[in-house]
C-alpha cells in the first residue's frame, strides 16, 4: 500500500513499518520456477584411471617373530625453578640458641641452622549436638461390621490408666528428664552434679523390688535383668513373629473362599528408638591435668507395663495355650577394650630414640564435646469395634503401626601424643531407656453368640526391649603430676617456649621423633547423652455379636489385640588409646547401672467382668430390633447405609 509522506513518517513514529509491494516480475519468476518439472541428472562416462605402484618393498617368506629395535631418542637436560611459599614451625634445642619466633608459628619465621621444619597444624574445635526426635501417632478407631445393628461404647477412661503408667514409672528414672545444659560451664556443673541424682534414687528406692542397681569407680560386663551374664540374647529372637523377616509369606494368604472367616488384628504396633555415638575427637597416650579428672558413666533402664486383659468366659476356649506372655528385657554392656599406642623407633642398636623438640597447638579457652540426644514415640491405639460374621473372608487391621527414630553420629578428630589441660577434665557418658505400655484388652460377647468354626485369641505377645552398650577404647592409669610436666604446663601457660628437656628424655615418649602437643587452657567438658522413651496405649476393646440377618455359626475367627514391641537399642563408644594420665588434683571415677521393671496388677481400666461391661456398653441402634422378628426378615434388619458414627479416625483397615 503506498502512503503519502505525513502518513509514512507517522507510521514510522509509531513503528508500523510498511512492506514494499512485490514487483510483478518476480511473480513472473517464480510462477516459470514452480512449474519447472525436476529433471533426472544426466550419467556421464565413468573415468577410467590408470596408477602404476612402485614399491622398495618386496615380499619375503614367513617370520613369525618380528624384530624391532626403536629409534635413537635425542635426550636433553632442563631445569626448572619454582618459588614456594614456605612457613616452617621454629624448633629448639638447648645449645642452638634462641628460638627465632612463636613455637606455634606467627609469621614467617626463618628455618633453623639444620633446615629441618615441620608442617604447622591446627587444633580441634568445640562441637555440640542438640537432637530431639519425637514420633507422636493418635490412631483410635471406631468399627462396626456385620448385621448386628448394635453400638459399642467405650469402656472406661484409657488415656487416664496411661497416664497413671506414666506418673508410676517417673521415680524409677533419674536421668530421663533432665534440662539440657547449653554453656561449657553448664555441662561441668551437669556432671558435677550426675552423681548427687544418683545418691538421691538410690536412698528412695532402698529396698524397692523390681529395680537393681550396682555402682562403682569401673563397671566391667554384660548384664540381664539384673543378673552378670556371659552372654546377652539376640533381639530376633524374643520379637514378636509378626515382625520377623522369616515369616512366611503364602502362610499371610486370606482365604477367599466362600467360608465365613474373621480376621482382626488390633495390636501389632512398632515402635523404635535407636541412637549410635561414636565420640573419637581428640585422645592421646599421656594427659597432664592441673585440676581434677571427674569421670561419670551411667545406663538406667526401665520397663513398666499392664496386661490386664478381660475376656467373656465364652471365649475361655479360644486362647492358644502356647501363647506367649509379655516379656520385658533390660540389657547393658560396659566394657573397656585394651588398645596399646603402636611401637616408637629404636636406632640400629635397638634403642629407643627420644624427641628433640615438640609441636604445640594451642586452644585459649574451653574444650566443650557435647552430644545431647533425646527421642520419644508416643502412640495411642486404643480400637474400639463391635462386629458379627458375615459371608466370605474378612481381613481387618486396626494397628500396625509403626514408628521409628533413628540417629547415628560419628565425631572424628585427631591424635596427639600428650594433651595437657590448664584446668579440669569432666567427662560423662549417660543412657536412659523408658518403655511404657498399656495394653488391657477387653474381649467379650452379645446375647448368644457362638461359633462352631476354628477360633483363636490373642491378647498377649508383646515385647518390651532396652538394649544399651558404654564401650571405651583404652585403658586409663592414674598418677600424681612429675615436675617435667609441671614446669611444660608453667610454659605453655606463660606463652610460647621450647620444651624442657626433662620431658623430652621422659620415657612417656621413647620412641618418637616429635612430640604432637595440644595445650588447653581451660576446662575439657565431654558429655554424651541420649535419652529414650516409648509409650504405647492399646487398650483394644472387642465386641462380638450375633448377625440379625444370618447366623454363621460355622463361622472361624482369629482375633489379636497384643503383640506390640517397643524396642530402645543406644550404643556409646568412646575411642582413644592405653593412656597415662597425671592430675595435679583429684580423681573421681563413678559408674552407675540401673535396672527396673514395674508391672502394674490394676490400672481400674475395668472394674467388672467381661459379659458385664460388654452388656452395659452394647447399645441397639432402634428399639424395633429387641423385638422378635416378625415376617420379612429384611424388614427388620438394620439401614447398612446408616453410620454408627465414633471418632473421626473412622478406620485403618483393609477389608477382603
Amino acid at each position: 500500500m503506498h502512503m503519502d509522506q505525513t502518513t509514512e513518517a507517522i507510521a514510522h513514529f509509531i513503528g508500523l513499518f510498511s512492506q514494499a509491494v512485490e514487483e510483478a516480475r518476480l511473480r513472473l519468476d517464480y510462477s516459470d520456477f514452480k512449474a519447472l518439472p525436476d529433471a533426472p541428472l544426466e550419467q556421464n562416462d565413468l573415468l577410467n584411471i590408470k596408477i602404476n605402484i612402485v614399491s622398495p618393498y618386496s615380499l619375503e617368506g614367513f617370520k613369525p617373530r618380528v624384530d624391532y629395535t626403536p629409534p635413537p631418542v635425542d635426550r636433553f637436560d632442563a631445569q626448572v625453578s619454582v618459588a614456594i611459599r614456605y612457613d616452617p614451625i621454629p624448633l629448639y634445642n638447648e645449645g642452638q640458641g634462641a628460638p627465632a619466633a612463636t613455637i606455634w608459628g606467627a609469621g614467617t619465621p626463618p628455618l633453623m641452622a639444620g633446615g629441618e621444619a615441620f608442617v604447622e597444624y591446627q587444633p580441634l574445635g568445640s562441637l555440640a549436638l542438640y537432637l530431639k526426635q519425637q514420633a507422636r501417632l493418635e490412631d483410635n478407631d471406631y468399627l462396626s461390621i456385620g448385621g448386628h445393628g448394635l453400638h459399642f461404647s467405650s469402656v472406661g477412661d484409657t488415656d487416664a490408666a496411661l497416664i497413671a503408667l506414666i506418673k508410676a514409672a517417673s521415680p524409677f528414672q533419674p536421668f530421663g528428664d533432665l534440662h539440657e545444659p547449653g554453656s561449657a560451664a553448664e555441662i561441668g556443673d551437669f556432671i558435677l552434679h550426675a552423681p548427687h541424682i544418683a545418691d538421691a534414687f538410690i536412698d528412695a528406692i532402698d529396698g524397692n523390688d523390681g529395680v537393681f542397681v550396682m555402682r562403682g569407680e569401673s563397671i566391667e560386663g554384660k548384664f540381664l535383668n539384673g543378673e552378670e551374664v556371659d552372654e546377652l540374647p539376640a533381639l530376633d529372637t524374643y520379637l514378636p513373629e509378626k515382625f520377623s523377616e522369616e515369616e512366611d509369606v503364602d502362610e499371610a494368604e486370606t482365604d477367599f473362599s466362600t467360608h465365613a472367616t474373621m480376621d482382626v488384628e488390633a495390636g501389632a504396633n512398632l515402635l523404635v528408638n535407636e541412637a549410635i555415638l561414636v565420640n573419637d575427637w581428640y585422645g592421646a597416650p599421656v594427659l597432664a591435668i592441673a585440676g581434677d579428672y571427674v569421670h561419670f558413666n551411667a545406663i538406667s533402664q526401665l520397663n513398666v507395663w499392664s496386661d490386664n486383659d478381660t475376656t467373656s468366659e465364652a471365649l475361655n476356649g479360644w486362647k492358644s495355650l502356647t501363647e506367649a506372655p509379655t516379656q520385658a528385657f533390660n540389657t547393658a554392656t560396659i566394657q573397656t577394650i585394651d588398645n596399646p599406642p603402636p611401637p616408637g623407633l629404636e636406632n640400629a642398636n635397638g634403642e629407643p630414640v627420644f624427641p628433640a623438640h615438640w609441636q604445640v597447638s594451642r586452644i585459649d579457652g574451653d574444650l566443650m564435646l557435647a552430644n545431647w540426644i533425646k527421642q520419644v514415640s508416643f502412640v495411642e491405639d486404643n480400637d474400639i469395634t463391635v462386629m458379627s460374621a458375615s459371608g466370605g473372608g474378612t481381613e481387618i487391621v486396626l494397628g500396625n503401626n509403626t514408628v521409628i527414630n533413628a540417629t547415628s553420629l560419628a565425631a572424628l578428630g585427631n591424635y596427639y601424643d600428650l594433651i595437657i589441660v590448664g584446668g579440669n577434665v569432666y567427662h560423662a557418658n549417660i543412657i536412659c531407656q523408658t518403655n511404657i505400655l498399656l495394653d488391657d484388652d477387653l474381649v467379650g460377647t452379645v446375647g448368644d453368640f457362638q461359633t462352631g468354626g476354628a477360633a483363636s485369641l490373642s491378647t498377649g505377645g508383646n515385647l518390651l526391649w532396652n538394649e544399651a552398650s558404654i564401650t571405651q577404647y583404652g585403658t586409663m592409669s592414674f598418677d600424681t603430676m612429675p615436675p617435667s610436666y609441671l614446669e611444660a604446663l608453667e610454659k605453655l601457660g606463660d606463652g610460647p617456649g621450647a620444651a624442657p628437656q626433662s620431658l623430652l628424655s621422659g620415657s612417656d615418649f621413647a620412641g618418637l621423633t616429635t612430640i604432637k602437643v595440644l595445650y588447653i587452657s581451660g576446662d575439657v567438658v565431654d558429655l554424651q547423652y541420649v535419652s529414650q522413651i516409648n509409650v504405647l496405649g492399646d487398650a483394644d476393646q472387642v465386641a462380638l455379636a450375633k448377625s440379625q440377618s444370618s447366623a454363621h455359626a460355622d463361622a472361624s475367627w482369629d482375633i489379636s489385640t497384643g503383640s506390640n514391641a517397643l524396642i530402645n537399642q543406644a550404643s556409646i563408644v568412646d575411642g582413644g588409646v592405653n593412656s597415662t594420665t597425671y592430675t595435679g588434683g583429684a580423681v573421681y571415677s563413678d559408674e552407675l547401672l540401673i535396672q527396673a521393671e514395674l508391672i502394674s496388677d490394676d490400672t481400674n481400666l475395668y472394674t467388672q467382668g467381661a459379659d458385664a461391661l460388654v452388656s452395659e456398653a452394647v447399645a441397639f441402634l432402634s428399639d424395633d430390633l429387641m423385638a422378635s422378628p416378625e415376617g420379612d426378615a429384611d424388614q427388620n434388619a438394620p439401614d447398612s447405609s446408616t453410620p454408627d458414627g465414633g471418632t473421626a479416625d473412622v478406620m485403618q483397615t483393609m477389608l477382603g
